[in-house]
């Protein structure tokens, strides 16, 4: 019980330092917000996240989701995730690119670091990797 509370402790400590170095007020909506993406680092889309929220806090209306994330993505907490025909949203973590599976949809994180880039792309400041196929699931599926 004492690590789940500390762990509770963390995630406020976090979202605290968090709102005071982006000149945020720490809302309801921020919180519940900011803790989808802390807690799961997943991709999450704007009706996912309504999905998710909507239990807690139902008045919660689309309009201020994006503004949160805006805010979020301005702040460089969260990022846009960069697969054609996606409009989600992940943790802002380490760069890496990702795999998109064409039967189910599922994004998956692939780590990108042994890729070496061609030098005249050295001094790209923003690069996006995108692997598309079936994933392992489907693919079973499949057969």
């Amino acid at each position: 019980m004492l690590t789940m509370r500390n762990n509770e402790d963390e995630f406020e400590a976090a979202f605290a330092a968090f709102c005071k170095r982006a000149g945020l007020r720490r809302t309801i909506q921020r919180r519940i917000i900011y803790e989808l993406f802390y807690k799961a680092r997943c991709h999450l889309g704007v009706e996912d996240i309504m999905a998710k929220i909507s239990i807690k806090n139902p008045e919660l209306r689309q309009e201020s989701i994006y503004r949160i994330l805006n805010d979020f993505e301005r702040e460089g907490y969260i990022r846009k995730v960069r697969v054609p025909g996606v409009k989600k949203y992940e943790y802002a973590s380490e760069k890496h690119g990702h795999f998109l599976c064409s039967e189910c949809g599922r994004i998956t994180d692939v780590d990108t670091s042994d890729i070496h880039l061609p030098t005249i792309l050295l001094g790209a400041s923003d690069v996006s990797i995108t692997f598309n196929g079936i994933c392992p699931n489907c693919a079973k599926k499949k057969k």
